[in-house]
């Protein structure tokens, strides 16, 4: 009798797991819309899947597959790698992530898309800039959706300002955190700051500055510039609102806001 009811216990025990194993995709259906994100298909299961013609709040961002590492869930935590195809770029990263989705973890971060892309989803960054951002982060902490950590590097190349200058001004490169973060003028200090350091790496300025996000969502971009060589006469009366330039032609500039 002993030895029947071991065999039944596993027995409920292989079709237990047998049945989240085999729970389909759809199922993620409702933690997505609770997010704003709607699908137009789903498929494969639960913890192998794929999601088609994805939206987040209207706009368009493509289509995603996932797995699940179902032995982080007796942790208390979601983990497993996701990326996100578009026809113009992709999203790749392993995740964790606590059942509130107020924690999130990610690691071995990679992205390339068209600055048109993140401009027509609801993140509140600057609207009609023209440009591709590549991005590898080795980690980038979230709480509450706003970044605690970020270990990496993004390249924003091909920058175009929006109307109506609709001037190119080169390609840069941020690297998180600035190796020597300086205290920003704009933003309180606060250890818990973000820094990046922003060099050009090609265009009609040489830049040197630093980036600064705060908790309170504030930001600002610090530090000089120098034309290279002769500029539109927009851009010179520009360049002459910022003061007189040094010996070595750069001229202190500060730019902020609000995320």
């Amino acid at each position: 009798m002993q030895r029947t009811g071991w065999l039944i216990s596993l027995g409920g025990l292989a079709l237990l797991a047998f049945a989240l194993v085999t729970l389909p995709a759809g199922m993620a259906a409702g933690p997505l819309r609770k997010a704003g994100i709607e699908a137009g298909a789903f498929g494969g299961s639960l913890w192998s899947g794929r999601a088609t013609a994805l939206s987040w709040r209207g706009a368009a961002i493509g289509d995603a597959e996932w797995k699940i590492a179902p032995a982080r869930l007796l942790a208390g935590r979601i983990a497993g790698h996701a990326q996100l195809t578009r026809a113009d770029g992709a999203v790749a990263t392993d995740f964790e992530l606590s059942f509130s989705g107020r924690d999130v973890k990610l690691r071995t971060v990679r992205l390339e898309l068209p600055l048109a892309a993140l401009d027509a989803l609801p993140l509140g960054m600057p609207q009609g800039w023209q440009g591709r951002a590549t991005g590898q982060f080795a980690a980038i902490d979230l709480q509450q959706g706003w970044p605690t950590t970020l270990e990496g590097s993004l390249d924003l190349d091909g920058l175009v300002a929006p109307p109506p200058r609709n001037a190119p001004v080169g390609s840069f490169r941020a690297v998180f955190p600035a190796a020597r973060p300086k205290p920003s003028l704009s933003v309180p200090q606060d250890p818990s700051n973000l820094t990046a350091q922003v060099n050009d790496k090609d265009g009609p300025y040489s830049v040197d500055a630093q980036l600064t996000l705060s908790r309170a969502r504030n930001f600002a971009l610090e530090g000089t510039l120098a034309p290279r060589g002769p500029v539109p006469p927009a851009m010179e009366r520009s360049l002459q609102l910022l003061g007189p330039a040094d010996a070595t032609g750069r001229r202190q500039f500060s730019v902020g806001g609000t995320l």
